[in-house]
């Protein structure tokens, strides 16, 4: 069963604006801000907080919601500041960030992981109801336990259409995927507690106080910072195969893209994007360890061929060899209407594709491409292409 211990608050809610980390009384321990915590991966806005917090417990966390309801009750005129919970700072529009106010730098909650069931509590445990407590500095993939559960084939965190992610920012509409696919050992979430402004802790569930529960889930951010989670166990499969499909029509890419989505039993992991040119392919393949030799004609300058792909992966629990992946991979892809000679497939580690994004941003950090500026008063200049249409 899933379980988010989360303290929120309303982000957004009115505190006293804060001038510097020492404008917060009490034993709240701030931290001047650094250029980190006013930026985020969407790199389109840039709001610089007042402060830092680098909660150790999640005690911290309620300290500070606390302080800063006690002094806005005690202030009921003047600016307002907001409050912010940054993790891996995976937000496109500043979510993580808080102007003027004071961003939770979550990741230095403690890396804890465990793993319980049947009232015990081990590293790993065998056969059903196997629950994982992740710390909500974890951040990502935790590699230091996940990444080992995962090449040893032990129990590892069970997720929908996204692999493995323990992130606050994007889990509400992947969440309602994966309870629609989740096993039948029970629902995906139990419960979430939370800690409201004024820094008091309650407890909430699809069946308790919903409304707050769900808004959590998929509120990016805004209604609370998830300190903890408890995740549903099951057997990491060893090998997964990967699989990517070629169209030059976004009609027929967009409909079997539904058509995959729907299949939950047979592919749980599905993603499209647009092939623009003949460097798209290679910069979006660098994990994808199979050579693709799609070289289509992409028009010229002034008519414009745009193609798409879609990835989906087919989990392969077989430990006697069997082909059974390769089956449904043939069933699936005899459902579809890609460009016939344009699917490509390779078997990887669970765990290899789990880390796949991981691979890509350090290919694209050593080359100095994972920061590139662009010049946003230029979009209107140049060629533009329609997806299905919508003019890009």
């Amino acid at each position: 069963m899933h379980a988010f211990a989360v303290l929120a608050t309303l982000l957004c809610s009115a505190v006293t604006f804060i001038q510097s980390p020492a404008d917060v009384f009490g034993p709240v321990r701030l931290h001047e801000p650094t250029p980190s915590s006013a930026r985020d991966f969407g790199a389109v806005v840039s709001h610089a907080p007042s402060a830092i917090l680098r909660p150790e417990s999640p005690a911290d966390i309620a300290l500070l919601l606390a302080t800063l309801s006690s002094s806005s009750s005690s202030s009921a005129t003047g600016p307002r500041a907001s409050v912010a919970a940054r993790g891996t700072g995976h937000s496109l529009q500043g979510q993580a960030q808080a102007r003027g106010g004071i961003v939770v730098e979550t990741r230095s909650l403690p890396r804890a992981v465990s793993v319980r069931g049947g009232g015990r509590s081990k590293r790993v445990l065998r056969g059903r109801g196997r629950r994982r407590d992740v710390g909500g500095g974890t951040g990502g993939v935790p590699q230091d336990r996940a990444g080992a559960a995962v090449l040893d084939g032990l129990p590892v965190p069970h997720r929908g259409r996204d692999g493995v992610q323990c992130r606050h920012q994007r889990p509400g509409v992947q969440a309602r995927a994966a309870d629609q696919q989740r096993p039948a050992t029970g629902s995906r979430h139990s419960s979430v507690s939370l800690a409201g402004e004024n820094g008091e802790v309650v407890t909430c569930s699809p069946t308790r106080s919903s409304d707050l529960f769900f808004a959590v889930l998929g509120g990016l951010g805004q209604f609370g910072i998830i300190t903890r989670a408890r995740i549903l166990l099951q057997h990491a499969p060893p090998k997964v195969r990967w699989v990517r499909a070629f169209y030059d029509s976004f009609d027929t890419f967009a409909s079997d893209q539904e058509l995959l989505v729907s299949m939950p039993e047979q592919v749980d992991y599905v993603e499209g994007f647009m092939v623009l040119n003949e460097h798209s392919i290679p910069s979006s393949s660098i994990a994808f360890p199979a050579h693709i030799n799609f070289s289509p004609d992409f028009g010229s300058k002034g008519n414009k061929k745009v193609y798409y792909c879609i990835e989906f992966k087919v989990h392969d629990f077989q430990q006697d060899g069997s082909n059974s992946v390769d089956h449904v991979v043939e069933l699936v892809s005899g459902e579809l209407s890609y460009m016939r000679a344009h699917m490509y497939s390779v078997e990887v580690s669970y765990f290899d594709f789990l880390n796949r994004v991981r691979m890509e941003e350090e290919s694209l950090r050593s080359r100095g491409l994972w920061d590139v500026p662009l010049r946003r008063a230029e979009l209107h200049e140049g060629p533009h292409v329609q997806c299905g249409g919508v003019l890009l």
